[in-house]
């Protein structure tokens, strides 16, 4: 297809769009829903010079006298359409600076209304709110909600159904419980908000109540339960004019005093980490009405929850979300993700350094535990014009190890002077039916010592996507193209050829060749989309591909190059109360892999089923059939690896989550056709509002495991390259433990523990002869143990000696536990102070212990590792 060819069918498809968008709702199977959904209802603001106080009381006199209070909401869920059990009224208010909201939530039984709170952006309780597409867009917005017990959650709207809630706007927020109401009051700067420079606005309006008793909402324009996407049915706000479009200039600096003690104990330093202070800022310029620059010097990230643990015993990376509030917030302009690949993953950014120096007998090593971040700048925003830019660029210093002995001292770098570039643009058309866009990354490596040329010296990475929806948005396609091109010394381009994203060493795939002597790596990957996506059916196909070349991992996240996946999705969804039934829906899936050359690595099927009842319990009900596989990545490096077919089934049952008392439970079961391998996890969550202050919650996970074909080791022998397998027996426990005390909604005391621990035990040694043979006797070659000089030893075949299993036995007994205690206290809107507790104890030994629970008593015995920080921060604008 050429350029010509691209126009034509861009001009096509952007007729349809034009010629289906309109004000007429038709997708819903319902009369009724689609009349009110396709209702254009506007509310008109009132300037005001009086000022209320933002205390959720709704008695200044602005409240009484200006203005005018609007009703009509109608019911949203469960009953669509339908009218609402409790009516709700709002008022919008504006002068130079803010926008005020006012909400009264009628309820004829108060005592029964839930003002519970809870962490900023969590749903607890009862909520109302507003979503503003100041853009005028029909795809962004901002929403702002309260919960009755005055906690603030805000967000923003990424089109479709995609939300950001890492976004955190400084505004303030009220509620009171009255005897026939409560009442929910907002202050929302104008800076906080996206718009156009012009006399008089016009923005999409959202307005919606959540009644948590009943998991009833109620919405001032209904937004249809099945609508493919939220922001273009939205209600007008209309009646703001003269607002200045200030250039808003936020500064956020802070301090901070870290204290680490000796491994062990809580009080006494430890002479290698004497207590330290830092200083920092964080920042922001409104740089226009539409686009701010944010910007960081000496960034802190203490205060953020530790990672969950995980023994991880194949051959992916682990992916771990984003928690650092500089890189979370606003930073939806900047995704471009293709299936669970991404092109920025800005937990590469700071992270810790990975050269680990030798050391001598006599000699300690110190390593930093992460790269430090010298500054970052970044500038997003969108114009009037549908343009939407979003650039990060962040330089990472130069490490160094401490390398110590009793008689000398000395340094080895461990981490390049490393700068990263990230750069987004989109382009809406046709009143946001269709998007263009495009990203780059780059990452540049200033290597000086010959010990760091493992690492590539620079990578760039660029993407294009497209998206356009067509009748009301009923239909969509997605296509997304990326390519990716790294340069380095001779040693890292030979790491990342072998390393397990890649295995260009499989003997197995004549379309993958190693060659130790290049100096770049290139590769490409794509990502289509399409179908209907609203209505009762709803069909999806998906296709994805990667090249063997591809490498994003400098500054994005790539799980596995080499394949092509085909996925069709149906779904059937009924969301009318019926019978004991509130809702439910069936979902069939289909899929098919392959690799990059052809070769077919596996297919499966699968099937899922909700039950909503009107008790408001949900039941889940999972099967999948996996017909065969081919796992490339199971031998590591070696030949692809036959793993027969396999059944899977789930079920999971959650009661009311309204109650004080809220449980979930259910199991997960695996049977492989070798009728060896078999997997079962079960799951208990468990939440106790104790009051409206104080709640416990904790989810633990069992998990039991027997797995024919897990990797052990390569061995090169004097006739051939060996891979072993066996068979391992494992058992996994893992628990996640909350406790959250609110005194009000901006002083707060939080807990987080994870304990977890996991035992393996290896027996039954195989040689894989036929990796690909569906005769499981064919596929592995038994092989012996014997006592050597007294230690037990693997040997193979041809009784070669191949593993000693007294000194290097992969069995394994594994604890650690990661826990943080929080104390919040956001003493003026926007600012904060912070005392962090982190404990952390992790132990690893190459033994079995029988027992589970016995290793997990073992953390007892296990050092722990504390650190104490203190952080204060004050915001202002200027």
């Amino acid at each position: 297809m050429n350029l010509k060819h691209i126009l034509i069918l861009f001009f096509i498809l952007n007729i349809l769009g034009t010629a289906a968008q309109n004000f007429d709702y038709t997708l819903s199977d319902d009369s009724l829903v689609n009349y009110h959904a396709s209702l254009k209802k506007i509310y008109h603001a009132t300037r005001t010079e009086l000022r209320p106080k933002i205390d959720g009381q709704l008695d200044d006199v602005c409240w009484k006298q200006v203005g005018n209070w609007q009703g009509g909401f109608i019911q949203q869920q469960p009953n669509q359409a339908g009218k609402p059990s409790q009516q709700t009224s709002l008022k919008i208010l504006y002068d130079d600076t803010y926008l005020y909201i006012g909400l009264v939530c009628y309820d004829n039984e108060p005592e029964k209304i839930r003002d519970v709170l809870g962490r900023r952006d969590e749903w607890n309780g009862d909520i109302a709110g507003i979503a503003l597409d100041s853009y005028f867009d029909k795809q962004t917005a901002f929403e702002f909600n309260i919960t009755a017990a005055g906690q603030k959650v805000d967000l923003m709207h990424l089109g479709d159904y995609g939300w950001d809630y890492n976004w955190d706007a400084v505004w303030d927020g009220k509620a009171s419980v009255g005897d026939s109401a409560w009442y929910g009051e907002m202050r929302i700067p104008f800076s906080q908000l996206r718009y156009a420079d012009k006399e008089e606005h016009v923005w999409g309006m959202h307005v919606w109540r959540w009644i948590d008793r009943l998991k009833e909402e109620d919405q001032w324009k209904l937004i249809p339960v099945d609508a493919p996407a939220m922001v273009y049915i939205f209600g007008e706000l209309h009646g703001i004019k003269n607002i200045t479009a200030r250039r808003n200039f936020e500064l956020l600096p802070y301090a901070k005093m870290k204290y680490i003690p000796e491994p062990g104990k809580l009080f006494k330093a430890d002479s290698n980490s004497p207590p330290a202070a830092g200083f920092g800022l964080d920042g922001k310029i409104g740089i226009s009405s539409d686009f701010t620059l944010d910007y960081t010097i000496n960034p802190d990230f203490g205060q953020v929850e530790a990672d969950p643990s995980v023994l991880n015993l194949t051959s992916y990376e682990v992916f771990y979300e984003e928690k650092r509030p500089f890189f979370l917030e606003g930073n939806s302009i900047l995704d471009f993700g293709a299936g669970s690949d991404l092109l920025f993953y800005s937990r590469r950014i700071g992270t810790a350094p990975g050269y680990l120096p030798s050391v001598d007998e006599g000699e300690n090593l110190s390593m930093p535990d992460q790269t430090s971040i010298l500054n970052a700048l970044k500038f997003t925003g969108k114009n009037r014009s549908g343009l939407s830019l979003g650039i990060i660029n962040s330089m990472t210093s130069r490490e160094h190890a401490v390398i110590s002995s009793e008689s000398r001292e000395r340094k080895e770098t461990v981490e390049p002077f490393t700068n990263y570039f990230v750069g987004r643009v989109k382009q809406d058309f046709n009143e946001g039916n269709t998007v263009l866009g495009g990203m780059v990354t780059s990452t540049i490596r200033n290597i000086k010592e010959d010990h760091l040329k493992y690492l590539p010296g620079s990578s760039l990475v660029g993407g294009i996507d497209f998206n356009h929806n067509w009748l009301n948005r009923k239909y969509f396609i997605d296509f997304n193209g990326f390519f990716s091109r790294v340069e380095g010394d001779e040693e890292a381009i030979s790491d990342l050829q072998l390393n397990s994203r890649h295995y260009f060493q499989r003997t197995d795939a004549p379309h993958l060749h190693f060659d130790e002597t290049l100096t770049t790596l290139q590769g490409w990957g794509g990502n289509l989309r399409g179908g209907k996506r609203s209505g009762k059916f709803r069909l999806i196909g998906t296709l994805d591909w990667r090249s063997p070349g591809l490498e994003l991992n400098d500054l994005g996240y790539l799980r596995q190059a080499d394949y092509i996946d085909q996925e069709l999705s149906m779904l059937y969804w009924i969301n009318k109360p019926k019978g004991i039934l509130n809702s439910y829906y069936l979902q069939l899936e289909q899929k098919q892999h392959w690799s990059y050359g052809g070769e077919k690595l596996g297919a499966e099927l699968s099937g899922r089923i909700r039950l909503e009842f009107k008790n408001l319990w949900k039941l889940d009900l999972i099967g999948n059939r996996i017909f065969y596989e081919m796992d490339t990545r199971q031998l590591r490096g070696g030949p692809s690896l036959r793993i027969d077919g396999s059944t899977l089934g789930r079920f999971f049952v959650q009661t009311n989550s309204s109650k004080k008392l809220f449980l979930g439970g259910g199991s997960h079961f695996m049977w492989n056709d070798d009728k060896i391998s078999w997997w079962g996890q079960h799951v208990f969550h468990v939440e106790w509002l104790i009051s409206n202050r104080l709640k416990l919650s904790s989810r633990t996970t069992y998990t039991d495991q027997t797995d024919n074909n897990q990797f052990v080791m390569r061995a090169t022998t004097e006739d051939d390259r060996k891979y072993v397998v066996g068979r391992i027996d494992r058992h996994t426990i893992s628990s996640t433990l909350r406790a959250e005390f609110f005194v009000t909604p901006e002083l707060s005391f939080q807990y987080y523990g994870n304990p977890y621990a996991t035992v393996g035990r290896y027996y039954q040694f195989r040689k894989v002869a036929a990796s690909k043979s569906t005769d499981i006797t064919r596929r592995f070659t038994p092989l012996p143990i014997e006592t050597v000089n007294g230690d037990p030893w693997l040997l193979d075949e041809n009784r070669n000696l191949l593993l000693d299993l007294s000194e290097s036995s992969p069995d394994f007994n594994f604890q650690e536990f990661r826990s943080n205690f929080v104390a919040r206290w956001e003493y003026k809107t926007g600012s904060t102070i912070y005392f962090v507790w982190t404990n952390t104890r992790s132990r690893f030994q190459s033994y079995y212990e029988p027992s589970i629970i016995n290793s997990l008593k073992g953390l007892n015995k296990v050092k722990a590792d504390n650190a104490f920080m203190i952080k204060v921060s004050f915001w202002f604008s200027i």
